[in-house]
């Protein structure tokens, strides 16, 4: 299967130390735009930002690929993508909602320890 990462899933894999072995052998991707909210959210001094950077390292030494963005906001591409078959991995509730909306597939995190995938 392949799975798009948002912003906040990978912020809260870090977060709560989720293991993404349960996703081996499915190929994981990222949007342009969440690796420039990624970027922006590392910049700040709150507690999300050492998540994000740790997010970008991870991404890093995984190296996983780079799919173009087809909008500028992250969760209007992010709809895009599943459009086209991709299952996104999110845990905002609204993006949630209208991949729902769509028939997409959705992977998320459950009680900060397991992943569910719908």
């Amino acid at each position: 299967m392949k799975i798009l990462l948002d912003t906040n899933f990978l912020v809260d894999v870090i977060r709560f130390k989720i293991d993404l072995s349960e996703l081996k052998g499915d190929e994981l991707f990222l949007d342009e735009a969440v690796v420039k909210e990624l970027k922006r959210i590392s910049r700040r001094n709150d507690k999300d930002s050492v998540s994000a950077k740790l997010s970008l390292v991870m991404l890093r030494t995984k190296g996983l690929k780079v799919l173009k963005s087809k909008k500028k906001e992250a969760d209007l591409s992010l709809l895009e993508h599943a459009k086209a078959g991709y299952a996104i991995a999110t845990q905002d509730l609204e993006l949630k909602r209208k991949l729902k909306k769509i028939g997409a597939k959705i992977i998320y995190i459950r009680q900060k320890k397991y992943l569910v995938k719908e």
